[in-house]
């Protein structure tokens, strides 16, 4: 085992060094798993923080939903007209989006054939049906669990061959050479026997594991904001790449959209196509419906709340026209601008008034009416139809507590998905050589993408690392010439681990984690003004500045940041601190540089109370270039620059030719 421990000031050399370390146990890291033993790599090993967590299988959102080439009926698609569609989002690289494409059917069978169970008919044929983005009918999915079917399929296919998961493990540092500019493996924080002051023997256990190669697959920076469609709990482990200075992609990109607050998850796809009813209740009880008053027709009423389903993620170009998003805005003014809680009524019909006219199933959008009426979904009320069109979905919330035929559900918008992430290349290689990133941590999205396109990302992600490090990363022996410095870097880590501790004030983690996501929640989501940018830099300053010296507030009191009631708090904190300087600094670099509203937020002058624009500005300048950013630790700046994207190639598909290149390894370059 690549494995030393620490015991208060006493580091061992590591006895041996894995070929690959694969971190996080969701779908993209077993998937990667899998598909290194089968390409003849045995050596490595999954590092997981919590095995059975995760946003694979604790999430709602598009991990619901797998977007894959079309393979029903008489459908036309191929590679090239998927990798289109994933291109003309805006600020994606074509050589990527080609990549996604071309692995989506195989990679969708490698599923099928481990047990998930995606839908097929009589003939075996795997329709499909229409998301966000989505011009086709390319999606596919097994119920509201698919990430986590699928998650628990491909760990049933690791465990079968015998990969070694070492859990209850928190990496807190990527161990790299900065001449080379490559990884060489990862200092961790054993979880469950340290504790405040170390553990119950008085130790803080570390562990040090020496790798070759590394695919990080630790999900995406699910902690940033306070108010998500992620489960409580729920961080990622982004950070660790910012502070060893990877470079991100397209930061500022998230998906924001209505989700449950009580029990986190959004209200996409079924949820909204029966049509529920919008309640807006102020501080006396009183009850109104208030989309009545943002549209000027029933039918566009309904109609707004039907394409909710597949036009889920907020989109400041779909407010105009009385689009599906003005759904989203309304929700903001109401609840954030005017105080009201927002809640979504299943167990009856919209109540149109004088202005807009009564509601009748019979005379709805013309597009709602077939699809429920082909769905065999027309229920008097929408608990009949959602019981009709999926009664899963009415059992998840049950299964919850929360019964959908008896009462209220809170809603609100809210960030469930980052499009952004570590920067790649076509293999998912990051900046630094041989450190690898796939599932949500990666950024390879761009601005607006498909549903459901995240899970393949994330499949093809681990796909592409196992291929590239198994046929091109194992031959070089000669990775550990220099040990000591290694280990060098491991205790100039936990020396700095121990500064910190000594200056601990108060107990005060939650505290100061909240005020960090609420500064993202209230600047950083998806209304974004100069202003509410530059006061949360300011914010987010004045706490880097008293976790780098305590001592220079004026206080004791006030000058405490971190503490270590659970040790994994204070690297939580660090990374989300970084992570959020890092977002907040690219935000504003995106404003200075032209940039306007686009993907799933608005860049607006200000907010003001019950101010309404249905005109939105939207992006002309970074729609063909992709943002980068760059934490330096050394110097403690951001820097961020912008590039054109990379074109959709003009593949190569000569079969002789590529028949030759596959056979000598020409495929994977240099």
């Amino acid at each position: 085992m690549s494995n030393t421990t620490f015991l208060g000031k006493k580091l061992l050399a590591p006895e041996n060094v894995f070929d690959v370390l694969i971190v996080g146990t969701g779908a993209a890291g077993f998937n990667a798993a899998v598909h290194l033993y089968d390409k003849g790599v045995t050596n490595f090993a999954i590092l997981t923080e919590n095995r059975p967590a995760g946003t694979s299988r604790n999430t709602g959102s598009d991990k619901q939903t797998y977007y894959k080439t079309a393979c029903a009926g008489d459908a036309l698609d191929s590679p090239r007209a998927v990798a289109e569609t994933l291109f003309s989002g805006g600020s994606m690289d074509g050589d990527i989006a080609l990549c996604e494409a071309a692995h989506s059917l195989g990679e969708f069978f490698h599923l099928v054939s481990i047990g998930v169970a995606f839908p097929h008919n009589t003939y075996g044929e795997y329709p499909g049906y229409k998301t966000d983005h989505d011009p086709l009918q390319r999606a596919s999915s097994t119920g509201p669990y698919t990430s986590r079917h699928m998650t628990e399929q491909l760990e049933k296919e690791a465990e079968r061959r015998g990969v070694r998961i070492i859990d209850k493990t928190r990496v807190v540092k990527l161990l790299t050479d900065t001449r080379a500019g490559r990884v060489y493996g990862v200092l961790c924080l054993d979880t469950e026997n340290s504790g405040t002051g170390g553990s119950s023997t008085g130790e803080t256990r570390f562990t040090l594991h020496l790798a070759k190669n590394i695919i990080f697959a630790a999900g995406g920076p699910a902690g940033l904001y306070r108010d998500t469609v992620y489960p409580l709990g729920h961080f990622g482990a982004s950070g660790v790449l910012a502070r060893e200075g990877v470079v991100f992609a397209n930061i500022t990109e998230w998906q924001y959209g209505i989700g449950s607050i009580v029990f986190r998850w959004n209200l996409s796809g079924s949820y909204q196509q029966v049509i529920p009813r919008y309640v807006a209740v102020d501080n006396n009880g009183a009850e109104e419906e208030f989309l009545n008053g943002y549209f000027s027709t029933i039918e566009k009423l309904s109609s707004a709340v039907f394409l909710k389903g597949y036009q889920w993620p907020f989109d400041p170009a779909k407010i105009s026209g009385e689009g599906s998003s003005l759904i989203d805005y309304a929700i903001y003014i109401e609840k954030h601008l005017k105080g009201k809680r927002i809640y979504l009524d299943f167990m009856h019909n919209p109540v149109g008034n004088g202005t807009i006219g009564a509601f009748d199933i019979q005379h709805i959008d013309a597009a709602a009416k077939e699809y429920l009426s082909r769905s065999n979904a027309s229920g008097a009320l929408p608990i009949d139809r959602l019981l009709q069109l999926n009664p899963q979905a009415y059992e998840l919330y049950k299964s919850h507590g929360i019964d959908l035929a008896k009462e209220y559900l809170e809603i609100d918008v809210l960030p469930q998905h980052h499009n952004g992430g570590a920067a790649v290349n076509i293999w998912w290689e990051t900046s630094l050589k041989h450190l690898f990133a796939a599932g949500e941590c990666a950024g390879t999205h761009g601005v607006k993408r498909p549903g459901g396109s995240a899970l393949n990302a994330g499949q093809v992600g681990g796909l592409r690392a196992a291929s590239y490090i198994a046929g091109h990363c194992l031959k070089d022996d000669t990775y550990f010439d220099d040990i000591d410095g290694i280990l060098l870097q491991a205790k100039t880590e936990l020396a700095q681990f121990e500064k910190e501790c000594e200056h601990i004030r108060i107990n005060d983690a939650a505290g100061v984690l909240c005020r960090i996501q609420g500064i993202n929640t209230s600047g950083a989501a998806f209304l974004r003004t100069r202003q509410t940018i530059s006061e949360g830099i300011m914010a987010l300053n004045a706490i880097t500045k008293k976790a780098a010296d305590p001592s220079a507030s004026a206080g004791a009191a006030q000058a405490t940041v971190f503490f270590t009631e659970n040790l994994a708090s204070l690297f939580c904190l660090k990374e989300t601190l970084i992570l959020s300087r890092l977002l907040h600094e690219a935000i504003l670099y995106y404003i200075n540089r032209g940039g306007k509203s686009r993907g799933s937020y608005m860049i607006l002058d200000t907010i003001n109370r019950g101010t309404l624009k249905t005109t939105i500005e939207t992006d002309t300048i970074f729609a063909e270039r992709v943002l980068l950013s760059r934490y330096d630790r050394e110097t403690d700046t951001i820097t961020n620059t912008d590039r054109p994207v990379h074109p959709i190639p003009d593949s190569d598909i000569w079969f002789e030719r590529v028949w030759r290149d596959y056979r000598t390894g020409t495929i994977f370059g240099a």
